[in-house]
């Protein structure tokens, strides 16, 4: 217990010498005088002051956001006119047709990320998805319904952004519906 004692004594012992030992006293700041100095001999060069700032500069990083001051529909024909047109030619195999010679042979709906089937005039099938580019006006699939994809072509004039949306529907064959399964039992779904 005595020998606790005696390092808890000098424990604190040396934390208050450490504390109060003595540093030099910081130097007085000048005095800054109101009235207008005489003019310095010239052999001595004249004191300058220097005037004590904010303690707080505030500053602006635009950098990621848009200008407040600038039309939102110039930055969209800046976005979709490039310096060189083949910058932006679509080279996916579906840009190589028109989106009305396109068909929609089946749409995988049901999930976060739904897909759909597009027969192209060579009778190959291409597998889509949202954003996925299609036509030859550069067409984006905007979204995959439970019959149709629309696909969104963009049209950028001098002074807007025309939207055209188009539909691919799924096309019924010979009037006939095709049958709904259950997938857990395998059978025909009847509503």
């Amino acid at each position: 217990m005595k020998t606790f004692q005696s390092m808890f004594i000098s424990g604190a012992l040396a934390l208050a010498l450490v504390g109060c030992g003595e540093e030099e006293a910081p130097p007085p700041a000048p005095a800054v005088s109101t009235r207008p100095k005489a003019e310095a001999p010239k052999d001595k060069p004249a004191e300058t002051t220097v005037a004590a700032g904010p303690a707080y500069v505030y500053s602006y990083n635009p950098v990621g956001r848009r200008d407040p001051f600038r039309s939102p529909i110039q930055d969209m024909v800046r976005e979709n006119t490039p310096a060189n047109p083949q910058a932006t030619a679509c080279s996916e195999p579906l840009c190589q047709w028109d989106i009305d010679q396109l068909k929609l042979v089946a749409v995988v709906t049901g999930d976060a990320n739904p897909m759909a089937m597009v027969e192209d005039p060579m009778g190959r099938g291409h597998i889509v998805r949202r954003n996925t580019r299609m036509g030859r006006q550069g067409g984006k699939v905007t979204q995959i319904l439970r019959e149709e994809v629309i696909v969104t072509e963009t049209t950028t004039t001098a002074d807007r952004v025309v939207y055209n949306p188009v539909k691919l529907e799924l096309k019924q064959q010979d009037g006939r519906v095709d049958p709904a399964y259950d997938l857990m039992t395998g059978k025909n779904w009847e509503p």
